[in-house]
């Protein structure tokens, strides 16, 4: 298998009046084409910080990151869009959607925006809003939705474009168990059917160990 992406932290550094809080020291992580890996730990141990880090989104650390064969240290503004535009896929807590679209709207940007809009891209967001279970909410705004049903969404989007990484948090927090389920099938197929590279993180023990590896942070006291 190739590697899709390869990460050593040196450090990841917040600062505020009071303290320093240094996160994820000297961390690496070399994760394969298809390998799904759950990232555990308690709360302020770094995994949301981590997500962020691995989808181009946070680049003040330091350290050195690798992802698809490219050093990401080296590559502009620009060029770090287009690769989180095209390659991956953020099922994050904080991947708000927007408000005034619809859900249905919401799940299909990453199909507006991609230059290579084809009728398969739109058959593919049929066949996941039937898997995931939204037809009934494509046409409500996100404020008319619950939680559960708003997750279910921000995973839609994440995976309709086939991204070669998947960075998931929590993906499964808000939702009943049969809910839980469908979520657990698309997020693992997309790992089968077209070799994405999964990276959940999550509290829950049993999903966690259901992925290929599990790595635990550990949170340091100050």
């Amino acid at each position: 298998m190739n590697n899709i992406l390869e990460i050593y932290l040196e450090e990841k550094v917040y600062r505020n009046k009071k303290q320093q809080i240094n996160l994820l020291q000297n961390f690496s992580l070399v994760v394969e084409q298809g390998e799904k890996v759950a990232v555990v730990g308690e709360s302020g141990s770094g995994k949301s910080t981590l997500l962020n880090i691995l989808g181009l989104i946070d680049t003040s650390y330091s350290g050195t990151y690798t992802l698809f064969g490219k050093s990401t240290q080296k590559l502009s503004d620009r060029e770090l869009a287009k690769l989180r535009n095209k390659n991956i896929g953020f099922a994050l807590q904080e991947s708000a959607l927007i408000n005034s679209l619809s859900i249905e709207d919401n799940i299909k940007l990453p199909l507006i925006y991609s230059k290579n809009r084809t009728l398969k891209e739109h058959q593919r967001f049929n066949d996941i809003i039937e898997a995931i279970g939204l037809s009934y909410i494509l046409k409500k705004k996100p404020l008319e939705c619950s939680g559960g049903e708003r997750a279910r969404a921000v995973f839609a989007r994440a995976i309709i474009m086939k991204p070669q990484v998947i960075l998931a948090d929590e993906p499964t927090a808000s939702l009943d168990d049969k809910n839980k389920s469908k979520i657990i099938d698309l997020l693992f197929g997309a790992a089968h059917d077209f070799g994405a590279s999964v990276i959940t993180v999550t509290h829950d023990n049993i999903f966690a160990h259901q992925h290929d590896r599990v790595i635990q942070l550990e949170r340091k006291e100050y």
